[in-house]
């Protein structure tokens, strides 16, 4: 398996995903009454950077449960 693979999701990595949405959409709502800016901007670049990041520990986590199962649906290259 590829590290640029996709996979599906199980359970534990779904329910883990959905709660840190949240709370990422919580503080991007937050972040979005700030005053247009640059600090503004760089504030949600990071939130989007760190959701990103969040995504690939989740799905490192699943790997590690070797619960791992190729989406076949999606392509690589996208």
């Amino acid at each position: 398996m590829s590290r640029f693979d996709y996979i599906k999701y199980d359970d534990i990595a779904l329910a883990a995903q959905q709660g840190i949405k949240a709370a990422f959409q919580h503080a991007e709502t937050m972040i979005s009454q700030i005053a247009d800016g640059r600090a503004k901007s760089l504030a949600l670049t990071a939130l989007e950077e760190s959701y990103m990041w969040v995504g690939k520990a989740i799905r490192d986590d699943q790997i590690g449960r070797a619960k791992a199962e190729l989406q076949e649906d999606r392509d690589p290259a996208e």
